[in-house]
C-alpha cells in the first residue's frame, strides 16, 4: 500500500514539473526587453546649457576641495603649533627646574660657609675674651687664700630600731601578739 502511494505521487509530480518548466519559459519570453528607443538629438542650446552646468559644477567642486584642503592644512598647522608649544613649555620648565636646583645647591653651600665663618668668628671672639681674662688675672695681685680649719668627723651611731605595727602579720594578733 505504501508503494502505491509513492508511485501515485511520483506520477503526479512529473506532470506538474513539466508544466512549471513550460510556464517559466513562457514568462522568460514575455519579460525579455524590447529594443530601446533612440534618444532625441540634443539641441545646441541644450548642449551649451549642460556644458555651462558642468563647468560650474567643476568650479564649485574645485573650490570645495581647495577649501577642505585649506582647513586640513590649518588643522595640521594648529596641531603642530600646539606640539611645538608643548615641547617649548616642557623645555622651559626643565630649564627653570634646573636653575632652581642649582640655586638651591648654591644657597645651601653659601649658608654652610656662612655658618662655618660665624662659628670661627665666635671661637676667635671667645679666645680673645679668654686671653683678656687671663691677662687681667696675671696683672692682679694674688692674695693668699684663708686657711680653713677642719673639724674631726664623728662616727655615726645607728638609730635605735623601733618595731612597727603590722596588722597583717600573724605575730601581731591581738591575742598572741606583743603589742
Amino acid at each position: 500500500m505504501s508503494d502505491e502511494l509513492f508511485e501515485n505521487d511520483s506520477n503526479e509530480g512529473d506532470k506538474e514539473v513539466s508544466l512549471e518548466v513550460e510556464e517559466i519559459e513562457e514568462i522568460d519570453k514575455e519579460t525579455t526587453p524590447k529594443s530601446k528607443k533612440a534618444r532625441k538629438p540634443l539641441s545646441e542650446a541644450r548642449k551649451a546649457q549642460l556644458r555651462e552646468q558642468l563647468k560650474r559644477g567643476r568650479e564649485t567642486s574645485l573650490a570645495k576641495r581647495t577649501k577642505g584642503k585649506q582647513k586640513k592644512d590649518l588643522v595640521k598647522l594648529k596641531v603642530e603649533e600646539s606640539k611645538v608649544e608643548k615641547i617649548y613649555k616642557e623645555k622651559v620648565m626643565n630649564d627653570q627646574q634646573k636653575e632652581q636646583e642649582l640655586e638651591d645647591k648654591l644657597t645651601k653651600k653659601i649658608m654652610a660657609r656662612m655658618k662655618k665663618e660665624a662659628e670661627e668668628e665666635r671661637k676667635n671672639n671667645e679666645l680673645i675674651s679668654l686671653r683678656a681674662q687671663v691677662n687681667e688675672l696675671k696683672k692682679a695681685k694674688v692674695k693668699p687664700l684663708p686657711t680653713i680649719k677642719e673639724e674631726p668627723v664623728r662616727p655615726m651611731t645607728p638609730a635605735p630600731v623601733v618595731p612597727q605595727y603590722n596588722k597583717f602579720s600573724p605575730s601581731s594578733h591581738f591575742m598572741g601578739g606583743y603589742y
